[in-house]
């Protein structure tokens, strides 16, 4: 592949996340290197409020399509309750759990359109949302405030609201984290976790709500970095071909965008490196790898990425693929 090429095509395979509410000189030339199709803020982006967030978000679109002919994903995890990156005034969303437990669908609806014309006010493209796990084990404390509850069903339905809710206003959400980590007392920000329901199970209760996503329209998924022995014993989804391509993309017929969860989490960086973590989550399917922080991570990531296209390692038509996927989600802006 032409060498002038692969920078902008393995680039478009990374969503990056960075320090400071202000797009500082350190900034600007990672996301000038890098070329990334898209970033993802935090607390730490967004502390100065709706002006601060707009002007930032504003000036990273600016040099994207100033430097890159094209704009970026810029992604956020407003799920609502503990896991919410914008505070007032700003508006404060239930929980998940709470949604489940004292709203209808139609009151659900009515949450997510509001956080998606706040989000988009700002100029925020894409909502890490909804969380479609089922909390179906008691002692899985760390998710049972971003869980709609063990009823995959009830899940479905209050995920399709907050799917619609922010279409109303041209925001994208995420499903996550396929194929559903509610069952593990182990936090994956921790350490890796492994969910040792059989296959039938998994089909059954925890994938269900995915696939009502899907068949909703569902622009993306995120995988989780949790063993799953009855689909794949050999590693977590998100390195693994047999769930991210044979299953969710050729099985149940998803062709939206697929994104990792954080490489830097400690499932991930307690077991493996994250540049060769990054290129082992691309071969599984992955169109977006997400580094949420450290530079020196995401241009390790980077690297290895370009190292693996030039050899041959990750083909010329696999990241077309992942390209391809990349612009049609940008088309809507």
């Amino acid at each position: 592949m032409n060498d002038q090429v692969l920078p902008e095509l393995v680039g478009r395979l990374m969503m990056v996340g960075f320090e400071g509410e202000e797009l500082t000189a350190p900034v600007r030339d990672l996301l000038l290197e890098v070329r990334p199709g898209g970033i993802i803020l935090f607390k730490r982006n967004t502390g100065g409020g709706p002006a601060q967030v707009s002007r930032l978000v504003a000036d990273c679109q600016d040099l994207a399509r100033s430097e890159l002919d094209r704009p970026l994903l810029v992604a956020i995890d407003q799920e609502g309750g503990p896991v919410r990156r914008l505070e007032p005034p700003f508006s404060v969303l239930p929980s998940q759990r709470e949604m489940a437990e004292g709203l209808s669908p139609a009151e659900v609806l009515e949450l997510a359109r509001t956080s998606g014309r706040e989000l988009a006010s700002a100029g925020i493209n894409f909502n890490l949302a909804p969380v479609l796990d089922l909390c179906t084990e008691p002692e899985a404390g760390y998710m049972a405030e971003r869980s709609f509850g063990p009823d995959p069903e009830t899940a479905a339905s209050l995920g399709r609201a907050v799917i619609d809710g922010h279409a109303e206003h041209g925001v994208l959400t995420c499903a996550k984290h396929f194929p559903g980590i509610g069952d593990t007392r182990l936090d994956p920000h921790e350490d890796l976790p492994t969910v040792l329901h059989p296959a039938a199970r998994l089909r059954g209760v925890e994938i269900l709500p995915f696939v009502r996503a899907i068949e909703h329209g569902l622009p993306a998924i995120m995988t989780s970095h949790v063993v799953f022995p009855g689909l794949d014993p050999d590693g977590p989804a998100t390195f693994s071909k047999k769930i991210v391509t044979e299953l969710l993309r050729n099985e149940l017929g998803f062709d939206g965008l697929i994104l990792t969860d954080d490489l830097e989490m400690g499932a991930v960086v307690k077991h493996y490196r994250v540049g060769p973590a990054a290129v082992r989550a691309v071969l599984a399917g992955a169109d977006l790898v997400l580094i949420c922080r450290r530079a020196d991570l995401i241009m390790s990531a980077r690297q290895d990425l370009i190292d693996a296209a030039r050899s041959g390692e990750i083909t010329s038509p696999r990241l077309e693929e992942s390209s391809g996927r990349l612009e049609g989600a940008l088309a809507h802006f």
